[in-house]
């Protein structure tokens, strides 16, 4: 293996350690000596790839964003959209699909960055430009989702926020209420308001 290879490979176990630190302890418990730990390199090797934890945790929120961008749809939901008797139908499975989406650890991992970076101010330099690029990406995904056919019907564009912003909002009490995902009561109103607004 090259030094390069070496140097890529031993900072992506860094930042998946990070990640994995975040979900498990929370931004103010996780420390450089925890993050050293969970990756099992010493210290030289990390503070050569990370001098700080501010430019450890803004790479862990790169990583985290990037992770979330190249996320593909789960194969069992792209089927069941693909198979879709009707619009009605395709409206229930997207919103099933967005739902699962914000089950993920990576949506976790980056809740506690985004909390964190109301007072640390790198932090929230760092998650200001990738979160606009994740907004982007994930409206491109649930146009995609939806199809052309829904998503040119007059009110997809106001349903469209409306889902997700609800959807985030819901899951982040979760933080303190552990539940079912699969039986949270909001599932069927989204698919409801979305029917509604969009085959009315």
């Amino acid at each position: 293996m090259t030094t390069s290879a070496r140097s890529l490979e031993s900072r992506s176990r860094i930042l998946d350690a990070a990640v994995t630190c975040l979900l498990r302890d929370g931004y103010a418990r996780t420390s450089t000596m925890s993050i050293q730990a969970e990756a099992g390199m010493s210290r030289g090797r990390m503070l050569h790839q990370f001098p700080s934890k501010e430019e450890l945790l803004v790479a862990a929120a790169h990583h985290i964003f990037a992770a979330r961008l190249e996320a593909p749809v789960p194969g069992p939901l792209t089927s069941r959209i693909a198979e879709a008797s009707g619009p009605g139908e395709r409206i229930a499975v997207v919103v099933d699909c967005l739902w699962a989406s914000f089950q993920e650890p990576s949506f976790w991992a980056a809740t506690e960055l985004w909390v964190a970076a109301r007072t640390e101010p790198a932090l929230a330099e760092a998650i200001g430009p990738a979160e606009r690029r994740l907004g982007r990406a994930i409206r491109e995904r649930m146009d995609q989702l939806f199809g052309p056919d829904l998503v040119g019907r007059p009110l997809y564009l106001p349903v469209r926020p409306v889902l997700f912003t609800s959807m985030r909002g819901t899951a982040l009490s979760y933080a303190f209420d552990t539940r079912d995902p699969r039986t949270e009561p909001m599932l069927e109103h989204w698919k409801e308001i979305a029917r509604h607004a969009l085959l009315a």
